[in-house]
């Protein structure tokens, strides 16, 4: 999503100079415009740059120092061309990603446009890893330890070698979000700080080590102790296969960044909350499973009024994950029949307001996948369920899914649950859980992204 909107930037925005310039120390720059003033034109400018650099990186796979048209013919030192063709690909991938250190400069105004010179410094970026995350590799191996004791009539062995391989996708996952933090300070999202950033490797980690077994290619039990109350530790020698690993972080990552929601509120605060959610990346749609609820109300006070706005985000289940509210206090107009439409345009443009209403929006995403993913329901004729008693305990055995709970509505059985992977994802796994076990049940069928159904 988040590439489709730097596109939608580049048509919208006007750029200044094209060209990208590489300087004397490896870093590269170029300038771009967007029409506007303020913080919405400096960043569609800024990311109509980051277009630019993206498509110079993809067309050069050799740096060379360039000033304006001239190509300089002195080499860049060994040590900065050698770190530029091992981050080429990291390059590429952070800048369409929005997840790379960029120097913006002050802007300027040109016309109607402003106007932004973007660097990209090699020296802001980490020396390749010694973690063992290495590009052309296919697989990273890690020692780890488990832990387990006997219960539900499996050994303290199976759940000591099962927490072993959870404890190995865990640290790779940290391996990968250490390469990702390396390449920038917001890890694909805006993480304020380290706490958060520890936060978010803790959130990805332990959700993606919950269903290890799609994850590790193989394994090696290399010792194990008994320990007290019939338990038992091991030392386990995982494989772990990166390609996998890295595409389920990235779609928690994705979820966290960019997830689809569904605006209700009252307008105009509707269309106005629905252009700046647009504006910051978050895809708005008629049916999504998080809902955006708003509400507006004006305070009036002598001839004038002010705005108080109230955001909550929660899924269709009424679960919230967030909140926010604005501070009335800023602002106060004198009465019209515009006032609402122009307190709520002004209280979305405020810096410090916008800020902190982005920052509850992404914490409140943060909170869906820290609970497990976003609740589906999954409709089941009654008649066609063979054993409808087993059908919680079946459901909990699927990789990715937690929190499932049976209710029976008409004659259906109806199982909610949460899963963090996609919606499609999900009916392939239910679908080959159940219909091996009642033939009788046809095809599922995806409704919309909350709701699967069998007829």
């Amino acid at each position: 999503m988040r590439t489709i909107g730097l596109s939608l930037l580049a048509l919208l925005s006007t750029p200044l100079a094209a060209e990208v310039k590489v300087l004397s120390d490896a870093t590269m720059q170029t300038t771009a415009c967007a029409y506007g003033r303020g913080s919405v034109a400096v960043s569609s400018a800024r990311a109509l740059a980051a277009v630019e650099l993206a498509a110079f990186i993809k067309g050069n796979k050799i740096l060379a120092i360039t000033d304006n048209k001239t190509t300089v013919e002195t080499s860049l030192s060994k040590k900065n061309a050698s770190l530029y063709e091992q981050q080429r690909s990291y390059l590429l991938e952070g800048l369409n990603m929005d997840a790379i250190p960029l120097s913006t400069s002050s802007p300027t105004l040109s016309g109607n446009d402003t106007c932004v010179t973007v660097s990209l410094s090699l020296k802001d970026l980490a020396e390749p890893t010694s973690q063992g995350w290495e590009e052309d590799t296919q697989n990273i191996s890690v020692t780890v330890s488990g832990e387990g004791w006997p219960k539900n009539g499996r050994s303290a062995r199976h759940y000591a070698e099962m927490d072993a391989l959870q404890r190995a996708v865990s640290q790779v996952v940290g391996v990968w979000l250490t390469q990702q933090h390396s390449q920038s300070s917001q890890l694909n999202l805006q993480v304020l700080n380290d706490d958060e950033t520890t936060q978010m490797q803790e959130i990805i980690g332990q959700q993606l080590s919950s269903h290890s077994e799609g994850l590790v290619k193989e394994w090696q039990t290399l010792d194990s102790k008994a320990m007290d109350n019939h338990g038992l530790q091991v030392t386990v020698h995982a494989v772990v296969e990166k390609s996998p690993l890295v595409q389920q972080a990235s779609q928690l990552l994705s979820v966290i960044g960019s997830p689809r929601v569904k605006v209700v509120a009252p307008e105009p605060l509707k269309t106005e909350l629905t252009l700046w959610l647009s504006e910051q990346g978050v895809e708005v749609a008629n049916t999504a499973s998080l809902v955006v609820l708003a509400d507006a109300a004006l305070a009036n006070t002598g001839e004038t009024s002010r705005l108080h706005l109230s955001v909550n985000v929660q899924d269709l289940s009424g679960n919230i994950y967030g909140a926010w509210k604005n501070n009335p206090a800023l602002l106060a107009l004198p009465h019209s029949q515009r006032v609402e439409q122009d307190l709520m345009s002004v209280h979305l443009a405020h810096e410090q307001q916008a800020r902190n209403l982005k920052q509850s929006l992404q914490k409140a995403f943060t909170q869906v996948v820290a609970r497990g993913g976003l609740v589906r329901q999954i409709w089941l004729p009654q008649s066609k369920i063979k054993q409808p008693e087993k059908l919680q305990a079946l459901l909990s055995t699927l990789g990715g899914v937690s929190d499932v709970s049976i209710e029976q509505k008409d004659k259906n059985i109806v199982a909610s649950l949460r899963f963090k992977g996609a919606t499609g994802e999900l009916a392939d796994a239910i679908n080959q859980a159940l219909t091996t076990r009642n033939s009788g049940l046809s095809a599922i069928s995806i409704e919309n992204d909350f709701t699967l159904r069998y007829r």
